[in-house]
C-alpha cells in the first residue's frame, strides 16, 4: 500500500524548502522533519508552539499544514 503525500511534504515543497533548509529555519531537527512527512511521528500531535514555527517559516496558516480530513 503506497502512503499518501502529507500535507507538510507537499506545502515545504511548494514553498521552494528542501527538509534541510525548513530545519535550519525552524530549528527543528532534520530527522524530527522525516519523521512527519514519512509518517512515523504525526504533525498533527505536534504542540502549537511547533506548529506555529513552521507555519511561519513556510509563510502559511498553521491550519493548512495540518492533515484534517474535509467533510
Amino acid at each position: 500500500m503506497e502512503k499518501k503525500e502529507t500535507t507538510l511534504k507537499r506545502v515545504r515543497s511548494a514553498k521552494g524548502f528542501t527538509q534541510k533548509s525548513l530545519s535550519e529555519a525552524t530549528g527543528i531537527s532534520l530527522r524530527t522533519i522525516q519523521h512527519w512527512e514519512q509518517g512515523s511521528k504525526d504533525f498533527n500531535q505536534a504542540a502549537a508552539m511547533t506548529v506555529y514555527t513552521v507555519a511561519q517559516a513556510l509563510g502559511v496558516d498553521m491550519l493548512e499544514l495540518l492533515d484534517i480530513p474535509k467533510p
